[in-house]
């Protein structure tokens, strides 16, 4: 049996559906009665601690605009634009790192990119750890923001307050906003304990408590956490 590393076993159990996403009652409700009904926002802002599932929810929403068979809102995760979406090689689907590719070039590229008509249903731009943005990127993104084409739905993810001034307010009032709160640890263990069974492998529950409580509420690093205890077991 192949060890898988921490990395790894996070990325084969993220979620994929709406009812997959843990501890954000507040916020999955509203986003798969909006599949259902198949009215999107055109501008979305996730904020909350890293780890909670920001970027993990807003590709579901990507991939729920884009998935030619929904069943009751949740995407089916078996047509093409689903695991295209899935492996992040979706033609429609932008992701971006705000601290690496958020340069005023980076995004006016995207401003011009925006108008051209999707290969598929909706394009998608996500623009993860969006508070590193500078002034002028967020001058460029704004325009956007105020014009968005019909055919497209922006997707910012922050680990931000919103109460600093790293993302302006003027941004801020054009979004629907979505608060991720930090994980509650029984959700958090009944995960882990679900993708060690998956991996057959038995973890009592001292350390999967002492993971849990290690990461402060962050799902990545648990898992990451369990990755490395997986290899030590097989």
């Amino acid at each position: 049996m192949q060890c898988k590393g921490g990395n790894m076993i996070y990325e084969d159990y993220r979620p994929h559906k709406f009812s997959d996403v843990i501890g954000q009652d507040n916020v999955i409700p509203v986003l798969l009665a909006q599949s259902r009904k198949d009215r999107f926002s055109h501008s979305y802002l996730f904020f909350g601690q890293s780890g909670t599932g920001k970027t993990t929810t807003a590709r579901i929403v990507a991939m729920a605009m884009n998935c030619q068979h929904t069943v009751n809102g949740e995407p089916c995760g078996e047509c093409s634009d689903c695991k295209a979406i899935a492996k992040g090689k979706h033609w429609d689907i932008i992701e971006i790192d705000g601290g690496r590719f958020g340069t005023v070039k980076n995004i006016r590229d995207l401003c011009y990119r925006a108008h051209y008509a999707p290969i598929g249903k909706h394009k998608v731009y996500i623009i993860d750890e969006a508070q590193q943005l500078s002034s002028e990127s967020w001058g460029g993104l704004l325009k956007l923001l105020e014009e968005t084409p019909k055919h497209l739905s922006i997707i910012l993810c922050t680990t931000d307050n919103l109460r600093s001034d790293k993302i302006p307010e003027t941004v801020i009032s054009r979004c629907e906003l979505y608060p991720f709160v930090s994980l509650k640890n029984e959700s958090m263990v009944e995960k882990l304990r679900f993708i060690a069974g998956v991996e057959q492998v038995s973890l009592n529950d001292d350390w999967l408590n002492w993971v849990v409580s290690f990461s402060g509420g962050n799902e990545r690093t648990a898992e990451c956490e369990l990755g490395k205890r997986l290899c030590l077991e097989k």
